[in-house]
């Protein structure tokens, strides 16, 4: 759950500094060009997720060094990957979904 206001994603700040490390990157995902693949970034994201005792300092929220441009799905493999840790399991060399 997402516990920073949606100004922060609308702020001009924010636009721009996406904006631009879009166009530093050439608009690639990072995750995929660094296997070859050539897709489109959706997002920019976050490697030091944005938490509300965070998300107003400018060397956290603004800078390039924390940002990562990721296509949807290198994206949502960041954000669930714990889930996805629990929800699947290796037994008898088959992948299982768990029931919780």
């Amino acid at each position: 759950m997402r516990s920073i206001p949606t100004s922060f994603y609308k702020s001009t700040a924010w636009e721009r500094c996406r904006r631009g490390y879009l166009a530093s990157v050439g608009g690639l995902c990072e995750r995929c060009k660094a296997e070859d693949k050539i897709v489109p970034a959706a997002i920019v994201h976050h490697k030091i997720y944005l938490r509300e005792e965070n998300y107003k300092d400018p060397s956290i929220a603004l800078n390039f060094e924390n940002l990562e441009a990721l296509c949807q799905e290198c994206h949502n493999k960041e954000h669930f990957k714990e889930e996805q840790k629990r929800r699947w399991s290796f037994e008898k060399n088959e992948l299982r979904l768990r029931r919780e």
